[in-house]
């Protein structure tokens, strides 16, 4: 399975406020390291203001760019700020931030402006590791118009003061249980295992959340229970129903 990383560490130096996450590049490497070792191919692996805004939109072609675009791979990962909101509502947007001065702007809104698996081989997972970038209060209208044709999305539903905390062990930890061969960890499906990696360095209410598309509500349900990477069911659907769980720490 081909698969692409993108951690930003530095906003502050770089004027697009903070605060900066020294721990997401050693996350980032950590999970590429894992995810190679089992036998996955890294396609790219970004860092800082390599990282664009244009990678996960849709608008021009940009999540299709040939050397960073997040629709190119079977998983992508992506390690960096969000935005939460004091008190989230059912309408209020999700949000990826990053910070470069290619691509912009910086600030990616996850409902309007990502749609992704509607590219040939596109993608199927994508691993959101941020503040508050699913939040389970406003799923359908941030998250159901994204899924064309990607099977599993992973992220963290929070607010101001129950938040995703910087950490270099998250995605190794899902990693881990997620690519399979490394003994004595069970091979998981992706929801368990970000039920399982995704609730660490999280703070009290904050919630690991994994959202799955299919075909009709078992399908959908099966891919967030039982999906596991390198065994999987169709690849290219038209996404009808959704199915979602989360764990709070």
């Amino acid at each position: 399975m081909r698969f692409s990383t993108g951690a930003v560490r530095d906003y502050i130096p770089n004027g697009c406020g903070g605060p900066d996450l020294p721990a997401t590049i050693p996350e980032a490497r950590a999970f590429a390291a894992v995810f190679v070792h089992a036998g996955h191919q890294l396609f790219s692996h970004w860092e800082n203001t390599d990282v664009w805004g244009s990678d996960f939109r849709e608008a021009g072609g940009g999540d299709l760019e040939p050397q960073g675009g997040s629709d190119l791979v079977e998983l992508y990962f992506f390690a960096g700020h969000g935005i939460c909101q004091r008190s989230p509502q059912a309408t209020d947007p999700d949000f990826l931030v990053v910070c470069s001065s290619f691509g912009r702007p910086n600030v990616i809104t996850i409902g309007s402006e990502v749609r992704w698996g509607n590219s040939r081989n596109g993608i199927q997972y994508a691993v959101i590791d941020a503040s508050c970038p699913m939040d389970l209060i406003s799923l359908a209208n941030s998250w159901f118009p994204v899924f064309r044709g990607m099977h599993v999305a992973l992220g963290h539903s929070g607010n101001l003061s129950a938040d995703t905390l910087d950490s270099a062990d998250r995605g190794f930890a899902f990693a881990i249980r997620a690519a399979g061969g490394f003994w004595p960890f069970p091979h998981q499906s992706v929801g368990d295992a970000w039920m399982d990696a995704g609730t660490i360095d999280i703070q009290p209410g904050c919630s690991a959340v994994a959202l799955a598309a299919g075909e009709s509500r078992e399908d959908a349900i099966w891919r967030r229970d039982r999906e596991t990477i390198g065994v999987h069911s169709t690849f290219n659907f038209t996404p009808a129903w959704f199915a979602w769980k989360w764990r709070t720490q």
